[in-house]
């Protein structure tokens, strides 16, 4: 292979003369991304199929979650959080995990607008749809305008067993 020697040498020269390209690295970054988000959209899915199987509800959230991309927080009757879409992290900065098992008003704060809270509160109280907008807060308490579509959900009984939230960034 000596042949090859002073292709070699000629060439490594030439490499180490030119400023070293970042350009496929990023290429990379996005396709990660996407794929993560795909991954994320088939696991929510999967797990909406399963929490939503005894609702009396007309199934609206996959073209909400794929899309619109809208974030899914589902309370029980109560108004705990059971559960919420891995997106929710990219809105609030809070991830799923961190959510379920709190009330929606972990998102509330100073600058939260008490008529709409009160809208809210109706619409709940007379397990009747709403859609607002409403400050809400980051976990880093910044705000961000959130438009909310809620909706009662109850199970095939008619009984009232959950909330479901398509929520956006406005």
């Amino acid at each position: 292979m000596k042949e090859f020697e002073g292709y070699d040498t000629m060439m490594a020269e030439y490499y180490n003369s030119i400023p070293a390209l970042v350009l496929p690295l990023s290429s990379w970054e996005f396709y990660g991304e996407h794929n993560w988000f795909l991954n994320n959209f088939k696991n929510d899915l999967d797990s909406l199929n399963k929490i939503t199987k005894k609702w009396d509800f007309e199934n609206v959230y996959h073209n909400e979650l794929v899309h619109k991309k809208s974030v899914i927080v589902i309370t029980n009757a109560d108004l705990k959080i059971v559960y919420a879409t891995r997106n929710i992290e990219k809105m609030s900065g809070y991830t799923p995990q961190e959510v379920v098992g709190n009330s929606p008003k972990m998102f509330q704060g100073e600058q939260t607008d008490l008529k709409t809270s009160k809208i809210i509160r109706a619409a709940i109280d007379n397990q009747e749809p709403f859609e607002v907008s409403i400050v809400n807060y980051k976990k880093d308490r910044s705000t961000y305008l959130c438009h909310i579509k809620g909706f009662p959900v109850r199970d095939k009984k008619g009984k009232l067993v959950n909330y479901i939230a398509f929520e956006q960034a406005a």
